[in-house]
């Protein structure tokens, strides 16, 4: 696993948004958005595979989370897709390849969508195509099965980095195994001084956020006007490790065809979290986009 070799602040409205590369950016920019409480550290596996391609790992933290945890609303995927305009802009890349993870990928197809000048390609990874709304269900009622853990967890106080650790292991989402990655992955999520640490992610940008995702106008025009074929990787299993995962392929089946240049990659064996945070399905998603290693 590879940690950031450098932090750049990039001016954005209300302060400034932290992007992480990885390596030593001799390769080819690549723009890497996590998800919705998650940051930067999702892709320390990611960028070591790209690194091997030729690619160099430029992450974001999102507003309100991570190192940008400070910046104020709006939030919001057209927010999401301003600052990201204004990391290509600050970086000075024509165009860039995108990847977005889980809500990473709305903030995706809401950037291509309104800014399609700055991105080269774009990747959807188990995220970024809208879900239908069960049947009779408005986004206020649905949005407490969706977010109910997230806030729970957002709104809880821990004495150490030890006791954050120890309230992500047992979560069946890391089946394979706990790693050194994943102790990365939580200690950087935690702030504050012990015995009272939090989360860093502000719990009003996830549930803002959240409401871009179901059937939102702007990402499903920017899915639609997608002018070249696009990759939308499923992972085989679900947030929880569940069998079908967060888009069954039944429901895939009823809402792939409204956007034709979709392309369908089948991550197998992998679930929502481990497709980046475990080695194999890092390696498999750079190979899934970019082929074999250089």
């Amino acid at each position: 696993m590879s940690l950031p070799t450098q932090k750049t602040l990039v001016p954005v409205s209300g302060g400034s948004l932290a992007v992480f590369q990885y390596g030593e950016g001799n390769g080819t920019p690549v723009l890497l958005i996590h998800g919705v409480t998650s940051s930067n550290r999702a892709f320390q596996l990611f960028a070591d595979a790209l690194q091997l391609r030729g690619k160099t790992a430029f992450a974001v933290d999102l507003r309100g989370r991570g190192d940008s945890n400070q910046l104020p609303g709006p939030f919001g995927m057209a927010q999401h897709a301003k600052d990201m305009a204004a990391v290509v802009d600050h970086f000075g890349w024509s165009k860039v390849d995108v990847i977005g993870h889980s809500m990473g990928a709305f903030v995706a197809a809401a950037f291509v969508g309104l800014y399609p000048e700055k991105v080269n390609e774009v990747v959807f990874a188990d995220g970024g195509v809208p879900l239908p709304m069960p049947p009779g269900m408005t986004v206020e009622q649905i949005m407490p099965f969706i977010l109910g853990p997230a806030l729970a967890r957002l709104a809880m106080v821990f004495e150490s980095k030890q006791a954050y650790r120890d309230y992500w292991k047992p979560q069946p989402a890391f089946a394979k195994g706990w790693t050194p990655t994943l102790d990365e992955y939580v200690d950087y999520d935690l702030r504050g001084d012990a015995p009272h640490m939090k989360a860093s992610t502000n719990a009003k940008a996830v549930e803002d956020d959240s409401r871009d995702l179901f059937g939102d106008d702007l990402i499903i025009r920017s899915l639609k006007g997608l002018t070249k074929k696009s990759i939308f990787i499923k992972a085989e299993r679900g947030l929880q490790n569940e069998e079908n995962g967060l888009y069954p392929m039944a429901v895939l089946e009823a809402v792939l065809p409204a956007y034709p240049q979709l392309q369908l990659e089948f991550l197998a064996d992998c679930n929502h979290y481990d497709m980046f945070l475990e080695a194999s399905g890092a390696e498999k998603i750079a190979q899934i986009i970019y082929g074999d290693k250089k």
